[in-house]
């Protein structure tokens, strides 16, 4: 079995920032686990558990899609629930060419058993999971809410492999696709 997602990579000034906003709000009083800075990406899709064997159909499935480079600015560092946050996130604007890339992504996996996500696709960079909450993290998290700017170009899709092990996840990278 493998573990699969998709995901847009992060230029590694952007995640610099975002280390920074991280480092701003371990002081919070609630128990983060921090995303590490070169783990730092925007899912696209997360496949899950496959068996092997189905990789290949998934690699070429995946190397037939086809779209246009974009640009995503940086939003707000936010929580992605004001009444029950499990996640510190990075929003980004999208005017409109990432959310459309997901669709074709999961109309292209869907003739292989993939699911469809029932969930509206929101494009995001994690950059802390809430173990358990404290209320401070609202404090903390308004604190560092505009210090991340900026915009990148998405030339690009990775479609990645996860092994979760004690010490946090590991993503090796199994195809690159260009748009």
């Amino acid at each position: 079995m493998v573990r699969l997602f998709i995901a847009i990579e992060i230029p590694e000034e952007i995640k610099s920032q975002y280390a920074e906003a991280q480092e701003m709000i371990r002081s919070s009083r609630a128990r983060l686990t921090m995303v590490q800075p070169g783990d730092m990406h925007i899912t696209l899709k997360f496949i899950g558990e496959v068996e092997g064997s189905r990789l290949p159909s998934i690699i070429a499935a995946l190397q037939t899609v086809s779209g246009a480079p974009f640009i995503l600015d940086l939003g707000s560092i936010t929580l992605n629930s004001p009444r029950s946050p499990r996640v510190v996130w990075g929003d980004v604007h999208d005017p409109g060419a990432c959310s459309t890339l997901p669709k074709t992504i999961e109309k292209t996996l869907e003739p292989l058993g993939i699911p469809v996500e029932g969930r509206r696709f929101r494009p995001h960079i994690t950059l802390a999971r809430i173990r358990q909450f404290h209320p401070d993290i609202f404090q903390e998290v308004a604190e560092i809410s505009s210090s991340c700017t900026g915009s990148f170009s998405v030339d690009r899709f990775v479609l990645k492999k996860s092994e979760l092990t004690p010490q946090g996840p590991m993503y090796s990278d199994l195809l690159e696709v260009g748009l």
